[in-house]
């Protein structure tokens, strides 16, 4: 078919070409009648054929024959020049050639700037997200969601580890794989050493299936997902890149529902696997603390006071803070959390003493610690 608005061109050329090295004759002005209606023709056929199938269609070909900014190129240098040994009536219709010529030359580069854009980063981000919208809008994602459900609450009496999480998301690779989502493009790698060191290999059987199935597709994964703190993240430039370049792939859209519904299983787990991660570490953190002093409301005031300078990432004093920043705070903290004991957590918590002491002289001096507004600030909720 491109082949076909190439050749249009060329006759085009040829026909334009003959009119400008003839004399000219009382039958000019009826063959340069008859080239602006040719010219038309290709122009409209070029705008219904070609650009419309390129600014509407969600796949393409990306392996053009036409180069259309270069046709649209060669296009203007067939424009007929003005002549003074010519009647007005001609003058009008060379007039009307060029400017059907130039018609004809915008849509072309309209056409190379559609396919242009079409293999941006941009568009493939767009398209795999329309896509995305439209699958989680779908009964495959209920039921993705749905078996996600299921396996959490038999298998790990709906609490999973996180070992059980892990071994989730590669079964679902692997069951991804084995369902022929990437078989028409698999690239056998022979050599383990060739992987990213993401999976262990060596603690895989020679026999095992799953190190069968990786070893035989992972490379195609590679092309789709990146790995980023230990989660597989879908990388929508790539699945642009891998889904919708291609319109001669028949299986085309069931291969992206495929893609779409196990990944999304995969992500239902990883974003199970960041819960967990996220508690570990909160754990982690109310261990430093006394109970009174590790509260959600309490970790969130830390947290503050991190950002704002006073406690470093163990809750301890930092070396800029004063002991009367520090009888401020543990005032206006033990006030907002209501403690009993108003003193005795703190001073155990920083290894001071005499806190109390402090508040005394500031309420004798009537001089609050630099910065008390910061910390007013931080406790104002």
């Amino acid at each position: 078919m491109e082949n076909e608005y190439k050749n249009m061109i060329s006759v085009l050329s040829d026909q334009i070409e003959r009119i400008r090295s003839e004399r000219p004759s009382a039958g000019t002005k009826y063959r340069l009648m008859g080239a602006v209606a040719d010219i038309q023709e290709v122009t409209a056929s070029l705008r219904d054929g070609v650009l419309r199938l390129v600014s509407h269609e969600a796949v393409l070909d990306a392996d053009v024959n036409i180069d259309y900014a270069e046709e649209s190129e060669r296009v203007l240098t067939m424009e007929l020049e003005e002549r003074q040994d010519i009647t007005d009536e001609e003058r009008d219709q060379r007039t009307a050639a060029n400017a059907a010529l130039g018609e004809l030359s915008g849509v072309l580069l309209e056409i190379d700037g559609q396919l242009n854009r079409r293999h941006k980063d941009e568009e493939f981000v767009r398209l795999y997200d329309g896509e995305k919208r439209r699958y989680m809008s779908s009964g495959t994602a209920r039921r993705a969601r749905q078996t996600f459900v299921e396996w959490r609450d038999d298998v790990c009496n709906g609490k999973p580890s996180m070992e059980d999480i892990n071994d989730y998301v590669t079964e679902k690779l692997v069951h991804m794989f084995e369902k022929g989502v990437f078989n028409t493009k698999v690239e056998h790698i022979q050599r383990a050493s060739r992987y990213p060191s993401e999976f262990d290999f060596s603690q895989l059987d020679d026999d095992h299936k799953l190190k069968k199935s990786i070893h035989k597709h992972y490379s195609e994964l590679r092309k789709l997902v990146d790995y980023c703190d230990g989660c597989l993240v879908v990388n929508p430039v790539k699945v642009g890149r891998h889904f919708y370049t291609n319109r001669k792939e028949e299986n085309a859209k069931s291969h992206r529902n495929a893609f779409l519904k196990y990944m999304h299983k995969i992500e239902l787990v990883q974003q199970e696997r960041r819960k967990l991660l996220e508690a570990e570490t909160e754990s982690d953190e109310s261990s430093l603390l006394p109970d009174v002093l590790a509260t959600g409301m309490a970790i969130k005031y830390w947290k503050e006071l991190q950002k704002a300078g006073f406690v470093d990432e163990r809750y301890q004093l930092l070396p800029t803070t004063s002991r009367k920043q520090a009888m401020y705070i543990a005032d206006v903290f033990s006030d907002k959390l209501q403690m009993r004991s108003k003193w005795k957590p703190f001073q155990e918590l920083w290894h001071i003493n005499n806190l109390a002491q402090e508040k005394w002289e500031m309420q004798e001096t009537g001089k609050q610690p630099a910065r008390s507004e910061d910390i007013d600030k931080i406790f104002d909720d």
